[in-house]
């Protein structure tokens, strides 16, 4: 038997060369199976390369293989368009006895169609579509969000990373949760990245985009977008509850934002600004002797009630912009001994982002940033942004 089945293997043709070569670069070494992708030449775990990949057929050359009952000519059945490149879970799923017939060749093809499309109009991009990937992860109550490699491809598209590693900011670590030593440590740990980010670039390149995934506490966020500033075109993402991805939506309600005043005070050396934007903020909980003491305003929503959900589209981002910077710029004209501006903030995780990069240094004044403490139910103060 075993002699039998090594002349039947040996009869069988090899695919030419020319072809498994088409059909990797096609595939770009990525599994074509809709919905997965996997980089072929890599392990993630040891990220040691080798050749992970399976060359699958369409339609079997034999006869009595999976689909070999289709018409499709036998010398036609190893060129490349009767390939697909796969990881070897999804070559043994397609070829499996018991799920054969849940891929027809007519789903096959419709895969491989797509995946060797969307393949060829990413490679076909322009380098001004290149990226820099700047992620920050946090542990928010014993809770820490990752960010995946596929969901960041699958938001920045049609833009693409400048390198698999980008640059990862990891506050997990830290200990504590509001002390002054947490947030001091924190800020210090946000410096050095931005720092080497800006000094030496990304594997010595210069960068031309950044796109930004943060998940972490709100004061946090607001100081790493203050230091990521203006220097270079930057994309905030923001992760959307709803869908449970970061990908911005092309449509939805158009938000409209307000600004009102909530008190005057006598002292103007400081002023406040509530952003009652992914929750309600109620006067009561803000601190007594600020308000009464020194002006305070308020950002909220004009067209529908505070929620986390609220954010949707890049406009809804851009709207809070316009209404923030000329807020900021105001504050001079009005104000023009302010020192200090306070920021109580219920806002979502691309809103505080925003908060911190629109402050200019040298024009608007230093950023007081507080966070709620649900256990003592008041607001204390976080950390500065200078």
């Amino acid at each position: 038997m075993r002699d039998k089945t090594k002349i039947l293997r040996r009869k069988r043709p090899k695919i030419p060369v020319k072809d498994q070569l088409k059909l990797w670069v096609r595939a770009g070494a990525r599994c074509e199976f809709r919905g997965c992708s996997e980089y072929l030449y890599r392990d993630d775990l040891t990220l040691k390369e080798a050749n992970y990949s399976d060359i699958a057929h369409i339609i079997a050359v034999s006869k009595s293989g999976p689909r070999g009952s289709d018409p499709l000519p036998s010398n036609q059945r190893n060129k490349s368009d009767n390939l697909m490149l796969l990881c070897k879970k999804h070559h043994k799923l397609v070829d499996s006895e018991d799920h054969v017939d849940e891929y027809p060749v007519a789903l096959l093809r419709e895969f491989k169609k797509e995946h060797e499309s969307r393949i060829h109009r990413l490679t076909s991009l322009m380098t001004g579509y290149k990226t820099t990937v700047v992620r920050l992860r946090s542990r928010i109550r014993n809770h820490i969000v990752e960010v995946t490699p596929g969901e960041i491809y699958e938001a920045i598209s049609p833009r693409y990373p400048e390198d698999d590693k980008g640059i990862e900011i990891d506050l997990s670590a830290l200990p504590g949760t509001d002390s002054k030593s947490y947030w001091k440590t924190g800020k210090e740990v946000i410096d050095h990245a931005i720092e080497t980010l800006y000094a030496k670039g990304v594997n010595s390149k210069n960068i031309d985009h950044l796109s930004v995934f943060a998940f972490g506490p709100i004061p946090f966020l607001v100081y790493l977008g203050n230091r990521l500033g203006n220097k270079v075109p930057m994309e905030i993402y923001q992760r959307h509850r709803k869908t449970g991805n970061w990908v911005w939506q092309e449509k939805g309600t158009i938000i409209r934002y307000k600004i009102r005043q909530l008190s005057s005070g006598k002292q103007l050396n400081k002023v406040g600004l509530v952003l009652s934007l992914s929750g309600t903020v109620p006067t009561d909980d803000l601190p007594k002797h600020f308000v009464s003491n020194f002006p305070t305003y308020i950002i909220t929503l004009a067209n529908k009630n505070p929620s986390p959900m609220y954010i949707q589209r890049r406009k809804d981002l851009s709207g809070f912009k316009e209404i923030y910077h000329a807020f900021l710029n105001s504050l001079k004209e009005k104000y023009k001994h302010v020192r200090e501006l306070h920021l109580f903030p219920a806002m979502p995780l691309s809103i505080a982002l925003m908060c911190g990069a629109e402050r200019l240094p040298k024009v608007h004044p230093p950023l007081i940033v507080y966070d709620y403490d649900k256990d003592r139910e008041e607001f204390y103060k976080t950390l500065t942004v200078r």
